[in-house]
């Protein structure tokens, strides 16, 4: 009698399978999603106990046939069904959008590089409330292109004095090299990454009081041992997060071939400058090289044009423009 129950509950489970995958393959899907996440999990159930079917990779298209709960029901291209988390799935619009958001980073100068602090959130626009389409662990490389001011919506408004920015966060459009998944655009919380500034930019920016937001090379010299030294572009800030302006200061920093330190060659304050920086680096080492950038003056908007030759960089744009030439600064650090 115990034998004859076993088998039909066998054939029960059986039955009860073998209806569900008919089930499913006649139902029609209630959408088509993206995977949103690196390695996600499809379950056999949605059950405490259960069993990992498969891994699904960031970006793979699936066919979604029920959502519940926190669960949604799924089938892959390849034939796996089963259940992942509802969180890990992109819908098509904002796959598309996630798209374009790619395809803009692409022909967008680069600003600047570092890493993230911790898992962070990448967004579709900048701000705390808009929908997440990937999450970068921490130490995930990062280009950073641009750079916006936005509100704080989840904080509560306070009263604070006029001078000082109001519930303002630092957002960026990066584009993030997730291990063992493509390079994914999106925005993120400036205060998740660290920047990655070369040699002697962190010397600069510890004795000089500054907090450096981009950075290029804009030149070149030769040593006199006749290895070949970078020259650096820097734009930077003294205000903290959620400033108005992108940047308000400038800086150059020059080899020197025969006394083998950098030395500050130009300098220019009181500026409300935004990102991105568009340069032009010299061909050859000492060349002419440019570069250009929108400023908020007096006048409004205005879009400064500079050169620079050897160690000398003069503003262009204008002819009332004084030319800066190139100064030396106290303090010096060795190569």
């Amino acid at each position: 009698m115990r034998r004859v129950f076993l088998i039909v509950l066998v054939l029960g489970i059986m039955g009860a399978l073998v209806v569900r995958e008919v089930r499913l393959h006649r139902k029609p899907p209630l959408e088509m999603a993206y995977v949103g996440g690196q390695g996600i999990t499809v379950w056999n159930s949605t059950a405490e106990v259960r069993l990992p079917v498969a891994n699904l990779s960031y970006g793979e298209p699936v066919q979604v046939f029920q959502r519940s709960g926190d669960r949604a029901l799924i089938k892959t291209k390849a034939g796996v069904q089963g259940w992942i988390s509802s969180t890990s799935l992109l819908s098509v619009a904002l796959w598309h959008g996630e798209m374009v958001l790619d395809k803009s980073t692409e022909s967008m100068p680069l600003q600047a590089q570092g890493h993230t602090r911790a898992r962070s959130n990448l967004h579709m626009r900048p701000g705390r409330q808009w929908e997440v389409v990937a999450s970068a662990p921490g130490g995930t490389p990062v280009e950073m292109f641009a750079r916006q001011a936005t509100a704080n919506l989840e904080r509560k408004p306070r009263p604070i004095p006029m001078t000082e920015p109001s519930n303002l966060e630092d957002w960026w459009l990066v584009r993030a090299d997730v291990k063992n998944a493509a390079q994914i655009s999106g925005w993120l919380l400036g205060r998740f990454v660290d920047l990655d500034l070369p040699h002697p930019l962190p010397t600069y920016e510890s004795s000089e009081h500054i907090h450096i937001v981009a950075w290029f090379v804009i030149n070149h010299a030769v040593d006199s041992t006749g290895a070949v030294k970078p020259e650096y572009l820097v734009m930077g800030t003294r205000d903290g997060e959620g400033r108005p302006c992108g940047f308000t200061l400038v800086r150059v920093y020059t080899w020197s071939p025969r006394r083998h330190h950098y030395d500050t060659a130009f300098i220019e304050r009181g500026l409300c400058g935004s990102l991105p920086v568009r340069t032009t680096p010299a061909v050859t080492p000492g060349g002419t090289a440019r570069f250009t950038f929108s400023n908020i003056g007096l006048k409004g908007t205005e879009n400064r044009q500079y050169e620079m030759t050897l160690t000398t960089v003069r503003r262009i744009d204008t002819h009332k423009a004084q030319d800066r030439k190139g100064r030396m600064r106290p303090g010096k650090v060795q190569g």
